[in-house]
């Protein structure tokens, strides 16, 4: 049967604006993080995505090294010649690059995700990503002194923030997106799910909610499915299920957790002083230091060249004498903190657990002259270790046990590395007043660090979730019978737009105009003619709503994709009395409004949900 020329025109119409309709449904249920299923699957996506992202830039850093190495990470097979050229030649290879890439694209790794996501709402330029993928692996195949975690980290939180951002959606849900990339690439570079959700809740977002638990939790789980679909189900590390023998070990774990957390402490403390050179030097000269003092260190331990993987298994399986152990500790200490803190685009949690491991290890071999016990395993000191230098160095405690269990496969580790990680904290937080190394760098770098309380649960709402709905954009004059008709809408704001800066006023201000008798409300108005006898205006004659009695308040724009945050900032700093928020307003022109405005933010509304 044809269909009417009217059934069409409305058919057209309702095609037309139903999806509009849907996705303001869904984007303001965003905002208020409420659309769970939509987050969840917009989670899965981005784990496949951040998982596929590891999984090339594992593949990259990892493939050209057959060309040079026997083995993986085989460093060790080098001549002393060529232990010192390689990082010689790839620090500076990267210092040309990164003296090419403008200022604004250098910074790369963990601390810049939490810069970009405390200060800049989670949104990551796509330029720096691109450096990250490229110069993290040169760093790598030149056997810096760096872990692949770091720009793994990098690479899934752009990965969660180019969706968001592609989806136009608000910006406390692409903070979760970004945190969902996260654990996705943690996950994806370690096998280790469960320690990429407690990543990226601890030292990342540092925030528990069930509205970000369950996408963080189906990102780690698709991130890892992708790498164990590229690379294997097997555990990272074949360890032995060791055990502790008896609890007159724990006096030594006890001392070597103090030595643990002072060297945490130095490697901070380092990076306080490195870091600013970033911004004061370029990088061809940074890069080239940090060439040299790895070069230099890798003729005499060349364990410490690389992601350094190997090495850190044959330290959990107790297969390097003392002598070794703490070479590797002084050596890879030296060449790490010097690396990061002159911005080799690395991480740091690989060679924390590295130095762990090596610590923990000489702490086995003491234990076994000590107590005479010859069943004493190096190994099972060794992945304490680990767990205690990592939670110290990132202030992660509970990240840095989950991530050891995950990697182990040995729950006996559990009991040593609770105690062992509390006394390695503590020794770094309290006796050396430090904080997590990824804070440190932030301070450093002349950049805000942890957010307080009350900002971490501004960001976490959007704009559009709290803002007054009830309003209607009106033009400066306006007929009495238009103000009638705009009144029975029964909205609770006018907005104007004025010929500098638009403003609102109360509906019932002008309600109550209309209702005096003619003769005051000419004298107040000052448009009406003076002299009538009528009781309200006539008809013919205009209102300018700008010059009414009443309480009105100047408006500033805001993105209905902001934060309750950024609200609250952009009313201080502006000194308007409330926001309007709106898809598109005209920046250049802010006193032109249109029927795009979707509603207000007053201060109160912010108090408001800050007192709920």
């Amino acid at each position: 049967m044809p269909r009417s020329p009217r059934f069409r025109a409305i058919s057209k119409n309702l095609f037309n604006r139903t999806p509009g309709r849907l996705l303001d449904r869904l984007q303001l249920q965003l905002s208020a993080q409420q659309a769970l299923p939509l987050l969840v699957f917009l989670a899965l996506l981005i784990g496949i995505c951040a998982g596929l992202v590891v999984i090339a830039f594992r593949q990259l850093s990892e493939g050209p090294t057959i060309l040079y190495l026997p083995r993986l990470e085989d460093f060790e097979s080098l001549t002393p010649e060529w232990r010192f050229m390689l990082p010689v030649g790839g620090a500076l290879i990267l210092g040309l690059l990164f003296q090419w890439v403008s200022p604004s694209g250098r910074p790369t790794g963990v601390v810049h995700v939490l810069d970009r996501l405390h200060n800049h709402q989670g949104r990551m330029p796509s330029r720096n990503a691109v450096l990250q993928f490229f110069s993290g692996s040169l760093a790598l195949v030149s056997g810096q002194s760096i872990g692949r975690e770091g720009p793994a980290v990098h690479l899934g939180a752009a990965s969660g923030s180019w969706i968001a951002q592609r989806l136009r959606l608000p910006y406390n849900s692409g903070r979760t997106m970004l945190g969902c990339g996260v654990a996705a690439a943690i996950a994806a570079s370690f096998n280790t799910p469960l320690a990429g959700v407690i990543f990226a809740m601890e030292v990342v977002m540092m925030e528990y909610t069930v509205a970000g638990f369950l996408p963080v939790i189906i990102a780690a789980v698709s991130g890892s499915a992708a790498t164990r679909l590229a690379f294997g189900h097997q555990a990272a590390f074949s360890v032995p299920a060791i055990q502790m023998e008896s609890l007159a070990e724990l006096p030594i774990l006890f001392v070597s957790a103090l030595v643990i957390g002072a060297l945490a402490s130095v490697f901070i403390v380092s990076q306080r002083h490195l870091a600013p050179l970033q911004q004061k030097r370029s990088p061809l000269l940074r890069f080239a230091v940090v060439g040299l003092v790895t070069g230099a260190l890798a003729v005499y331990v060349p364990e410490i060249m690389g992601a350094g993987y190997d090495t850190l298994e044959l330290a959990m399986l107790g297969h390097l004498s003392l002598a070794a152990l703490v070479s590797i500790v002084v050596a890879k200490l030296l060449a790490t903190a010097v690396a990061t803190g002159l911005g080799i685009p690395g991480g740091v949690i690989g060679p924390s657990l590295i130095l762990g491991a090596c610590i923990g290890g000489g702490a086995g071999h003491i234990a076994n002259y000590w107590l005479g016990i010859s069943s004493v395993s190096p190994g099972l000191y060794a992945m304490v270790g680990m767990a205690a230098m990592m939670g110290a160095l990132l202030n992660a405690p509970l990240a840095a046990l989950l991530a050891i269990l995950e990697l182990t496969y040995n729950p006996n580790v559990l009991f040593p590395a609770m105690m062992t990680i509390v006394v390695a904290t503590l020794t770094s937080r309290q006796l050396f007043s430090t904080e997590g190394i990824y804070q440190e760098s932030l301070r450093a770098l002349g950049k805000s660090g942890t957010p307080s309380w009350r900002a971490q649960m501004l960001s976490r709402v959007g704009v559009a979730s709290v803002m007054e709905k009830a309003i209607a954009v009106a033009p400066q004059k306006l007929e009495v019978a238009q103000a009638e008709r705009l009144i029975e809408q029964q909205p609770q704001w006018l907005l104007v737009g004025g010929e500098e800066h638009p403003q609102m006023l109360r509906t019932a201000d002008l309600a109550s105009f209309l209702q005096r008798p003619r003769d005051d409300a000419a004298a107040e108005e000052g448009e009406v003619t003076v002299g009538m006898k009528d009781k309200k205006p006539r008809e013919e004659e205009k209102i300018d709503l700008l010059r009414l009695p009443g309480e009105r308040l100047e408006l500033a724009p805001l993105s209905w994709r902001a934060t309750l945050l950024e609200a609250q900032q952009l009313l201080e700093s502006s000194g308007a009395g409330a926001l309007y928020i709106g898809r598109d307003y005209d920046q250049g022109n802010p006193g032109v409004l249109d029927s795009d405005v979707a509603g207000i933010i007053l201060p109160q509304h912010i108090e408001r949900y800050y007192r709920q």
